[in-house]
């Protein structure tokens, strides 16, 4: 088995962060953003939101983008439900959400964490 590197500071995770995003904007990902909690929130601290364009994409970019993460050091906490509009992984500092359009359009993250730094591929 091949030897990770542990991620382990905020640094690497704002980089990975942005890393996340060209490869979801690769996989077709729509609207892919990476949010840094930290100055908003005692106990979030970063997000990564990205939208499929239905619910097998969805499915499609949260395996992939688990092993993304997991090959950049990052693994990730429980089970996530792959048979979901809206499909969340814990890996620890970062939580990914991905979502069908209806369902990132009826929660709007981006809105509720509207105060929190953004980065974006625009």
């Amino acid at each position: 088995m091949k030897n990770r590197k542990t991620v382990n500071n905020d640094d690497e995770i704002l980089k990975i962060g942005r890393d996340c995003l060209i490869h979801l904007d690769e996989k077709k990902a729509s609207d892919p953003v990476f949010m840094d909690l930290r100055k908003v929130n005692s106990y979030l601290e970063f997000f990564l939101i990205a939208t499929g364009n239905s619910q097998i994409h969805c499915r499609s970019l949260a395996r992939d983008i688990s092993k993304f993460l997991y090959e950049k050091g990052l693994k990730e906490s429980g089970k996530h439900d792959l048979n979901s509009e809206w499909i969340i992984m814990d890996f620890g500092s970062l939580i990914v959400h991905i979502f069908t359009e209806e369902m990132r359009s009826y929660y709007q993250l981006e809105k509720l964490w509207a105060d929190a730094d953004k980065i974006n591929l625009n």
